[in-house]
């Protein structure tokens, strides 16, 4: 019986662990595409070195932006310059016929999109909007929201997958556990015509396989990723759904044990 009840663990674990694996795979693509976000500048453009030091301040306000970089008319032609090796350059600083320059970088993450509305919201309806240029590089941003989108929904479908595969494996193994124990547990009855009900220290069991996958499972997880052998996390609720996955199989699992009786076979039926 131990034995059986080990393979069981293991089965478990093994399963569990597969599912996790997938779900940080899934979960770096996801996350790879919110850091490339980080590296997409919003461009503010205005000769008004006043207004883009007062909007600078007030931007810093915002948790959500990452860094800021302001470049004056004359930094920004310099850069310019040496960037695409122009001639002239004394000429251009001279005439200033460049504006002034605010790099605006916001955090990559799940609220990236959110921020950015809320960013676009802020500049648009500033009362200084006559007297900047704003570059908002929509095309780039809508792509890789694009991408984020597509790898969620086959993260979402995979998970669901996933899940169902390892609701029906938890259901049948355990099933096939109980019974298994139940017909020895019959054999070694003084009276062979007692009825066994095969849910004695069925909950106890079902705690041990319940938490012993889902806890290894978060505990590696925990190791490797602050050990820094990850670059990418795994939301916390992840472990749960896991952990809310195979208890529903126990509970499933339950009214079956309840009903399964093992009785030995008659004299007539074996003739």
């Amino acid at each position: 019986m131990k034995k059986q009840f080990i393979i069981l663990i293991v089965t478990g674990v093994l399963l569990i662990m597969g599912w996790t694996i997938v779900e940080y795979l899934l979960q770096s693509q996801i996350q790879y595409q919110y850091q490339q976000i980080s590296t997409y500048p919003l461009m503010v453009y205005s000769w008004d070195e006043e207004l883009m030091v007062t909007l600078q301040t007030d931007l810093r306000q915002y948790d959500f932006i990452d860094s800021l970089e302001f470049k004056t008319s004359d930094e920004a032609a310099t850069e310019i310059i040496r960037k695409y090796n122009l001639d002239g350059a004394d000429e251009i600083l001279q005439q200033k016929t460049l504006p002034n320059l605010l790099i605006v970088y916001i955090k990559g993450n799940a609220a990236a999109r959110m921020h950015k509305l809320t960013l676009k919201d802020y500049l648009e309806n500033s009362p200084q909007k006559g007297r900047m240029m704003i570059e908002y590089q929509n095309d780039v941003w809508d792509s890789t929201f694009r991408r984020i989108d597509q790898f969620n929904q086959i993260r979402w479908i995979v998970l669901c997958f996933i899940a169902l595969v390892i609701f029906l494996v938890f259901l049948l193994k355990r099933m096939h556990y109980e019974h298994h124990l139940a017909r020895i547990k019959h054999f070694m009855l003084k009276n062979p015509n007692e009825q066994i009900h095969v849910h004695e220290h069925f909950w106890i069991n079902s705690l041990i396989l319940c938490v012993a996958p889902v806890a290894l499972s978060l505990v590696l997880y925990e190791i490797f990723y602050y050990s820094d052998w990850l670059l990418y996390s795994i939301a916390w609720y992840f472990f749960f759904i896991q952990l809310a996955v195979v208890s529903a199989a126990t509970l499933a699992a339950y009214p079956f044990m309840l009903k399964y009786e093992h009785e030995i076979p008659s004299a007539k039926d074996d003739d």
